[in-house]
């Protein structure tokens, strides 16, 4: 069943229609994957597998694949009205990723790019919150991935940290004295994070609740750019308290929290011909602002690296990652709320801790087939798992 934002989608589109039948130059791409998942052997961690199944979102963690499956396919149009203004739009057709089989249409990104200078550019609209670097430009990007894990500390289902904004963007890159090497800086101001982790603020922001970000990174031209940064976030969270896992709450009635969030994020991506390297770790903290929580502040972290060879002419991606995430409490007074027809509720959001190793082969420009064993030390998957996957890109 489609969501609700169906009808906010539909009303952006048509209101976008004109200025994009009119462009000078309309691109289309899209992205999808297929995999299939076998998980195997005892659970990593059989505390947390008995709190998930009394009182997670779902029967399974998000992206545990079962059998065959695939977790949607995104469009993305661009239209270019004019010399400096161009229109981004990307939909995408998402199956559940829980319980549930339902096709839901979700708005990945939708804004306006204004183009004043390299080094001064302004996009207002929905866009992703320029955090790191996976979120910018792997989030839901098989085709661009080594791995076919999903990070949970960038998923969209968790939401552990903003993955995506609502508001106005400038960003730009400054050459410095040596060829080819940019500082890149992005500064967003949007709406503030929703009364809960899993929802967006989307056509109306009921609080005055903001949210501002910035990201510097040092650009090494050369092999798809090297890049080295550090961003970060502050805003207020405005939510209802709910004491316990599985306990019910009326929104109109419950005890309001309020909370400071302030993040931190590093990263350093080094392309080369013969070898990639992607480390990234967030860190994020939410402090009380109105003293009527059980604990005063609540710090969820999370990272991984991964290490991917070339070789066969850059045709073959061996690869090895680590992954780890760290959740207060299972997901401390915020992160585990979930809110339905105006009722709250706790969820427990588990920790994730693993290593994956596999192979990635580009069968052809558009098309990767992977294979990949993961080995779970924590939470409550199945210690063991084996996935294959094609992913496209066109």
């Amino acid at each position: 069943m489609l969501r609700y934002r169906l009808a906010f989608v539909c009303a952006l589109v048509c209101w976008a229609m004109p200025a994009m039948a009119t462009a000078q130059q309309l691109r289309f791409s899209g992205f999808g994957d297929f995999t299939f998942g076998a998980p195997a052997g005892p659970v990593a961690d059989r505390a947390s597998k008995e709190m998930f199944d009394l009182f997670g979102a779902d029967p399974d963690p998000v992206n545990t694949t079962r059998g065959f499956g695939l977790t949607g396919t995104d469009f993305v149009v661009i239209a270019d009205l004019s010399e400096d203004f161009t229109f981004l739009g990307e939909l995408n057709l998402q199956t559940g990723r829980g319980g549930s089989s339902d096709i839901d249409l979700d708005v990945e990104r939708f804004f306006i790019h204004y183009r004043v200078d390299p080094r001064f550019n302004v996009q207002a609209g929905l866009f992703f919150t320029p955090i790191g670097y996976n979120n910018r430009f792997l989030y839901a990007r098989a085709w661009l991935m080594n791995s076919i894990q999903v990070p949970d500390f960038f998923e969209e289902e968790l939401n552990l940290f903003p993955t995506h904004s609502i508001g106005v963007s400038v960003h730009g890159e400054l050459p410095l004295k040596r060829e080819g090497h940019r500082i890149g800086y992005i500064a967003s101001v949007s709406n503030g994070r929703a009364a809960t982790p899993d929802r967006a603020v989307y056509a109306r922001d009921f609080s005055s609740n903001k949210e501002v970000t910035g990201l510097v990174e040092w650009l090494v031209s050369g092999y798809k750019d090297s890049r080295f940064g550090v961003s970060g976030w502050t805003g207020r969270i405005a939510s209802r308290r709910v004491n316990d896992f599985g306990d019910v709450v009326d929104g109109a009635t419950a005890e309001p929290i309020g909370l400071r969030e302030n993040g931190f994020d590093a990263y350093a991506v080094v392309n080369t011909q013969r070898v990639s390297v992607n480390v990234e770790y967030m860190r994020s903290t939410q402090t009380d602002l109105l003293g009527t929580l059980a604990r005063d502040r609540y710090t969820t972290q999370g990272g991984m690296g991964e290490v991917a060879l070339h070789l066969m002419k850059g045709k073959v991606h061996p690869y090895l990652r680590y992954d780890r995430t760290s959740v207060p409490d299972g997901g401390g007074a915020y992160l585990s709320l979930r809110e339905d027809a105006g009722q709250y509720t706790r969820v427990f959001v588990p920790d994730f801790h693993a290593v994956m190793s596999g192979v990635a082969y580009d069968l052809s420009l558009h098309c990767r087939v992977k294979a990949e064993y993961s080995h779970h030390f924590g939470g409550p998957r199945q210690r063991h798992s084996l996935a294959v996957q094609t992913a496209f890109g066109f």
